[in-house]
């Protein structure tokens, strides 16, 4: 245990393949991704991590991850984002993995979405066209 890790948060992603029909549903998605929804074998990933897990000595469970990448940690607003920076009207923007990562760890370990600090080099995206 190079790093010292004794627990590992997974995100329980049952039920997303829920809803996929494309009658039902106000966003209508494509055929295909229905189909990838539909297909995923969600138990596969989880099973082989915990086999290794347990075989180094550490722990894996499962958490909710509902909200956690809608949810500004500072006031209770939810919206999608579709750009790589999430911004909320209250002030508050972060970069959506960082923000989708942090509300995640904030919920599994305090319980709660809350404002956590990190503080990380900004990120410049470079685009080949």
């Amino acid at each position: 245990m190079e790093n010292e890790v004794i627990e590992v948060a997974f995100g329980d992603v049952d039920g997303v393949q829920r809803n996929t029909s494309r009658l039902k549903k106000k966003k209508v998605r494509r055929r295909t991704t229905n189909r990838k929804l539909s297909n995923w074998s969600f138990g596969k990933v989880y099973a082989y991590l915990k086999y290794k897990m347990e075989a180094e000595g550490m722990k894996i469970d499962k958490h909710d991850e509902s909200f956690t990448t809608q949810q500004c940690p500072c006031c209770p607003r939810r919206r999608k984002e579709s750009s790589r920076i999430y911004t909320c009207t209250c002030g508050y923007s972060n970069h959506r993995d960082i923000h989708g990562a942090s509300n995640f760890f904030a919920k599994t370990f305090y319980g709660e979405i809350r404002v956590l600090d990190f503080s990380l080099k900004p990120t410049k995206y470079l685009r080949i066209a």
